[in-house]
């Protein structure tokens, strides 16, 4: 591509970056001289703006024109800018060797534009870390209003924030963050394609949340394609996981078995979080326990290893009762019904498992007072019966909501 060329993709990368900041559509970018058909061709580099359509455009952003000119000390300093955030993402993540190399290669920079969007990043970054859902929108706010060093960038902040919005409950907008942050961060370079990686992920993730299996499927299929680039780190783990999850949301099974035990295997070359692989080792076994064939010495050795590594993790209380969880359907097998009870139980009162989660262990405790023919039967389904109606079914399984209606609500 020649400079020429370049340079125009950048601007649009750039105008197209801060319309999205501003919640703008091409549309709200028209203007006298500026239609919106132009602003299309703009963006996507097939014209070069004159001054004026550059000064026009910033007076309806709300920007200063210099904003929307980058020019390749501004494509250096989004490398860096990316350079920051990945080394702040490793430390969230507890890989600290690699944040430490990360921030050692980082240049020493004056600009205060640079050092107020560092800070800012940071505290975002570590709002992430203490699950402050609310405050890291409040902050992602602010960051998106503020100066950026390119649309690269802003993507992270949007898969943040689609993190959050998930764990918020609003869905729709978590589906949104994510769909952002897969068109932002378009562009060339290995860190942009890094991060566009971790963005399909995060999208691949609150599709399937939203039950929107189709979309997710298709989202599979372009991170399945950057597999063979991606070798054997936490990026690639995390795309075999979320092959697993659609895979397993659509009852394929056998293919979600799969999947799962590659990112499995990929965790003995991983040094980093251990809470991580304490969660990826727990889909391992969830996935497995409903998998035709499955040698369930291998679920237990799965959820021996979380229990171990857990004991290192500041959060330890819910990945220990999601094992938990799972171990109780493990003894139910086994026809243990009073400690599959007990497990589940105990899973439940921690106040840590998600809904999906306490699905199962309420759906398990209804199975186990038929096959004990107890007097608890009545009770265990009106716990049941009052979940459901606070759970969104789009977001869950659709074999569990099948065994819901087969056994859980069957009338005696």
């Amino acid at each position: 591509m020649d400079e020429g060329r370049k340079s125009l993709t950048r601007f649009g990368a750039r105008l197209r970056a801060v319309r999205l900041q501003r919640g703008l559509s091409q549309k709200d970018l028209a203007c006298p001289g500026v239609s919106m058909s132009y602003v299309s061709r703009l963006e996507s580099g097939e014209r070069v703006p004159s001054p004026t359509v550059v000064r026009r455009l910033a007076e309806v952003l709300g920007v200063d024109p210099s904003e929307l000119v980058v020019d390749e000390d501004g494509t250096a300093m989004q490398d860096e800018a990316l350079a920051w955030c990945e080394a702040l993402l490793a430390y969230h993540d507890g890989d600290l060797v690699l944040a430490v190399d990360l921030l050692e290669t980082l240049g020493k920079r004056t600009d205060e534009e640079m050092f107020g969007w560092c800070v800012r990043w940071t505290r975002l970054v570590m709002l992430a870390r203490q699950r402050d859902h609310e405050g890291l929108l409040l902050a992602a706010a602010k960051l998106r209003k503020s100066w950026s060093p390119g649309p690269a960038v802003d993507a992270l902040a949007e898969i943040l924030r689609a993190s959050s919005l998930r764990r918020l409950g609003r869905t729709a907008e978590s589906v949104k963050a994510a769909s952002e942050a897969v068109e932002l961060a378009g562009g060339d370079g290995e860190r942009v394609r890094r991060v566009q990686t971790r963005a399909l992920i995060a999208l691949c993730g609150e599709l399937t949340s939203a039950g929107r299996l189709a979309d997710a499927e298709q989202v599979v299929d372009q991170l399945s394609a950057r597999l063979p680039e991606l070798g054997r780190d936490r990026l690639a783990i995390s795309t075999w996981w979320a092959r697993a999850e659609v895979a397993d949301r659509l009852g394929d099974r056998t293919e979600a078995a799969h999947c799962i035990r590659e990112a499995v295997s990929m965790l003995d070359d991983f040094d980093g979080d251990p809470e991580y692989r304490c969660r990826v080792r727990l889909a391992g076994a969830s996935i497995a326990l409903r998998t035709p064939g499955t040698n369930l010495d291998d679920v237990v050795a799965l959820l021996d290893d979380v229990e171990t590594t857990a004991a290192a993790v500041r959060r330890q209380e819910g990945l220990l009762a999601q094992a938990g969880a799972l171990r109780a359907e493990l003894a139910l097998r086994d026809g243990e019904v009073d400690r599959a009870r007990t497990l589940a139980e105990g899973a439940l009162a921690t106040g840590h498992l998600d809904a999906e989660q306490q699905l199962r262990c309420h759906l398990l405790l209804v199975r186990v007072a038929d096959e004990a023919e107890s007097s608890g039967g009545r009770d265990a389904r009106a716990a049941l019966a009052g979940l459901l109606e606070n759970i969104d079914p789009e977001g869950v399984d659709p074999l569990l909501w099948r065994d819901v209606a087969r056994i859980a609500l069957r009338k005696h």
